[in-house]
């Protein structure tokens, strides 16, 4: 498969889940979610999806995101007609955290 058609499916696959766990997701336990990117393998076998999860210092929500990944997949497949629908693998986003902790030296380096 080429890039841009990897980059195209990434691209829906972001919206897709973005969508499927604001809307679809019921459990509490997830919490406010943002999917920043998605990025699916060329060969249509992983969906890596990077979400950033406030207040979360323990990583709970997190967990359980992962626990129900499996219904995130079946919608997905639901959602967008891959030929095959690809295996979800979720990745913590840290870059706001970084930004917030780059964001705080230099404040303190200002004073």
């Amino acid at each position: 498969m080429n890039e841009k058609r990897a980059d195209r499916l990434s691209s829906i696959a972001q919206k897709a889940i973005s969508d499927i766990i604001q809307y679809k997701v019921k459990s509490d336990k997830v919490g406010f979610v943002t999917v920043t990117a998605a990025k699916v393998t060329r060969d249509l076998s992983f969906c890596y999806v990077y979400v950033s999860i406030l207040n979360d210092p323990h990583h709970e929500k997190f967990e359980a995101l992962n626990k129900i990944k499996g219904f995130i997949r079946t919608e997905l497949g639901h959602e967008v007609h891959f030929r095959k629908v690809p295996e979800i693998v979720f990745k913590l986003d840290e870059s706001i955290e970084n930004y917030r902790y780059i964001e705080s030296l230099l404040d303190e380096s200002n004073k």
